[in-house]
C-alpha cells in the first residue's frame, strides 16, 4: 500500500487518515469538489488534491479509499473497479492503520467528538504522547489529527453505517444508544441495539467497555456483557460518576466520585452538564491505560471543545455560540447549557439537516426547543441527491413547534434573511445560538462579525 487516492479528501474523517498514512510513508493524493480549511492543511504538508472527480485522478494507485457517502456512481470509484485497483471504505483502512496501537474508540449517537477530544488531551497533557483522529477541528491538536509517538491512540468509531464493528480497541467507549441512522439498519432500532452490543463486546480480557449508563439501553446492555465494564454517569449506579454539579459563565464544577469514593473536586471550562458526563467517560478511559483519577482531572482543565461544540464566536456585552447540534436530545443539551450561563434570554436558530432525519424525529425535533426563549428556523440542509419527502419541510417543522409550544417561531426559508432581525432581536446579556450540521454557521460568524464591530 504505497500510492493511496482518497475519494472525498477534504471530509473530517478522511482528511485526517490522509495526514496519518501520509506521516506513515504513503504517497497519498485526494480529490473533493471544493476548497476547505482541511484541503488546504492537506496542500500545505505535501499532498496533492484535485478538485473535482475524475478517473485519471486513479491512474497507478494501490489503493482507492472511499466513505460511506461516495456513490458508487463515483467516476473514480467506477475507475478502480473496472482496473482492479483496490478499493475499501475508510473504516477498513483506518482499521489497520491502528493496528500497530493500543486503541481507545469513542462511539455514540452523541459527544464522540468532545469525548475523543478529551481522552487526546488527558493523554497528550499527561506525556503519553497519543495520536488522535478527532470528526472536528480542535485548537490543541492544530486541526483534526495529532500524530504522536507513543503507544495509544484515539478515534471516533461511527456507527452510522455499522463501521465501528472493524475495529479491534483496547478501550471501547459507549456514550449513549438513540434511534439515529435507523436507514442502515433497515429502519430497525433492535438492530442498532445489538450492533453496540457487538462493538462493546469485542474488547479484549485486558480491555475495558466504558459505557454511558444514563442512558438505558447502554445499562441494559451493560447487565450481560461478558467483558470488563465500568459504568459512568450520574445514574445512582454508575461506578464513575459527579456530584454536587455546579456551572457558572465560565464553566462547571462538580466532585469526582469512584465506587462511592469521592476523590476530589473537577472543573472543566467548557459548560453544560452533559459535558460533565463526557469528561467522566474519558477519565474511566484514560485511568485505564494508566493516568491517574487526579492527574485525569488536572488535565482536563486543558480541554477547550472542538470547533462547532459551543463554539464561543463573541463575547461582549452579548454572546454568540454555534454548535454541531443537529438531534433532538443535542438541541435540549446544547439549549440548556446556553440557559446556564447567559443572564438574558436564549435566541436560536437552527437549520434541520436530512429530510429522513427530520421525518423519523419530527415528534423529538417538536419537544426539543423549550430552553429557548426566541426560536428561528431555516430550511432544511440535505446532501446533493437526498429526495425530499411531502410534507418535512423547515416551514411545517416551525409551524409544529409554534403550535405545540404556543409561541412564535421565525422561518426564514434562506437562512440569510434571518440576519437582519436576529441582529435587531439581540439585547445585552442574550446568548444567541445558531445549530445544525450544516452551514448554518454561517450566520452565527456574520452576527459575531456585525456585534464586533459596533
Amino acid at each position: 500500500m504505497k500510492q493511496v487516492h482518497f475519494i472525498g479528501i477534504g471530509g473530517y474523517s478522511m482528511s485526517g487518515l490522509a495526514l496519518l498514512l501520509h506521516g506513515q510513508g504513503r504517497r497519498v493524493t485526494g480529490s473533493d469538489m471544493k476548497r476547505s480549511s482541511r484541503t488546504e492543511r492537506l496542500e500545505a504538508a505535501g499532498i496533492p488534491v484535485y478538485y473535482e472527480h475524475r478517473p485519471e485522478w486513479i491512474q497507478g494507485q494501490d489503493l482507492v479509499v472511499y466513505n460511506t457517502d461516495v456513490s458508487p456512481d463515483n467516476p473514480e470509484r467506477r475507475e478502480a473497479l473496472h482496473q482492479g485497483i483496490r478499493l475499501a471504505h475508510r473504516s477498513e483502512i483506518l482499521a489497520e492503520a491502528l493496528l500497530p496501537y493500543q486503541a481507545i474508540t469513542v462511539s455514540g449517537t452523541h459527544g464522540k467528538t468532545t469525548t475523543t477530544t478529551m481522552i487526546g488531551t488527558i493523554l497528550q497533557h499527561q506525556g503519553l504522547d497519543p495520536t488522535v483522529l478527532v470528526g472536528g477541528e480542535v485548537s490543541q491538536f492544530n486541526g483534526n489529527l495529532l500524530v504522536g509517538h507513543g503507544a495509544y491512540a484515539v478515534a471516533e468509531a461511527d456507527e452510522s453505517d455499522g463501521t465501528f464493528l472493524r475495529y479491534q480497541p483496547l478501550v471501547a467507549v459507549a456514550t449513549n444508544v438513540e434511534a439515529e441512522h435507523l436507514d442502515h439498519y433497515g429502519g430497525r432500532f433492535e438492530r442498532l441495539v445489538a450492533a453496540f452490543d457487538e462493538y462493546l463486546a469485542k474488547v479484549p480480557t485486558d480491555g475495558l467497555a466504558v459505557i454511558g449508563i444514563d442512558n438505558a439501553i447502554l445499562r441494559q446492555i451493560g447487565e450481560h456483557l461478558s467483558v470488563p465494564m465500568v459504568g459512568y454517569g450520574l445514574d445512582d449506579n454508575a461506578m464513575v460518576r459527579a456530584r454536587d454539579i455546579k456551572t457558572s459563565q465560565t464553566g462547571t464544577t462538580f466532585r469526582l466520585e469512584v465506587k462511592g469514593q469521592t476523590l476530589g473536586p473537577a472543573e472543566l471550562r467548557v459548560p453544560g452538564i452533559h459535558n460533565v458526563v463526557n469528561a467522566l467517560g474519558a477519565l474511566t478511559a484514560a485511568h485505564h491505560v494508566g493516568v491517574a483519577w487526579l492527574d485525569g482531572v488536572e488535565s482536563m482543565r486543558q480541554f477547550k471543545n472542538a470547533e462547532r461544540r459551543f463554539q464561543v464566536l463573541f463575547d461582549g456585552p452579548s454572546r454568540v455560540v454555534d454548535d454541531y447540534a443537529h438531534h433532538p436530545t443535542e438541541i435540549q443539551s446544547t439549549l440548556r447549557a446556553a440557559r446556564q450561563v447567559t443572564s438574558g434570554r436564549v435566541i436560536a436558530l437552527f437549520q434541520p439537516q436530512r429530510y429522513v432525519r427530520t421525518k423519523n424525529l419530527w415528534n423529538q425535533f417538536v419537544d426539543s426547543f423549550g430552553e429557548a426563549d426566541e426560536l428561528y428556523l431555516t430550511d432544511i440542509y440535505a446532501p446533493p441527491g437526498e429526495p425530499t419527502i411531502p410534507g418535512v419541510t423547515g416551514a411545517a417543522l416551525a409551524q409544529a413547534v409554534a403550535d405545540r409550544q404556543g409561541k412564535d417561531v421565525y422561518f426564514y426559508p434562506d437562512m440569510m434573511g434571518a440576519v437582519e432581525p436576529i441582529l435587531f432581536d439581540i439585547r445585552p446579556g442574550d446568548t444567541f445560538i445558531t445549530m445544525g450540521a450544516g452551514n448554518v454557521y454561517q450566520v452565527a460568524q456574520i452576527i459575531a462579525d456585525q456585534l464586533r464591530s459596533r
